[in-house]
């Protein structure tokens, strides 16, 4: 008799809804609620996950933002994300509260309208 296993280990990534949470690149407060996580497949099937990770993401300016594992349930039952609720600022885009524009590096005026961008 002969068996030819397939097997393999991939990354998954899961979206969980959105929440709301005061972004500190953009002033935005609408993201979406990531699940990011690992798994072991069989034949394509996935058998378990591991390494679970969650994430928010600006939906205005794409500021990623890492959560802490205790505080999940939390989050998912109110839908909303507090600032103690992060663990980490993976990604902080900054943006222009007038026009919009992605601004890179620290500039004084928005490259794009010209508008004072922080006091």
């Amino acid at each position: 008799m002969f068996f030819i296993g397939v097997f393999g280990i991939g990354n998954k990534n899961k979206n969980l809804g959105t929440v709301t949470f005061k972004c500190t690149g953009c002033i935005g407060e609408k993201f979406s609620l990531m699940e990011l996580s690992r798994s072991f497949d069989i034949f394509f099937i996935p058998v378990f996950r591991y390494n679970r990770e969650y994430i928010i993401i600006c939906e205005k300016c794409r500021s990623v933002y890492k959560l802490k594992a205790t505080s999940i349930s939390k989050i998912l039952d109110k839908k909303q994300v507090e600032y103690e609720d992060i663990e980490k600022i993976i990604l902080e885009a900054n943006t222009c509260p007038y026009c919009g524009a992605n601004v890179i590096g620290e500039f004084k005026y928005c490259p794009k309208c010209g508008k004072l961008l922080k006091d």
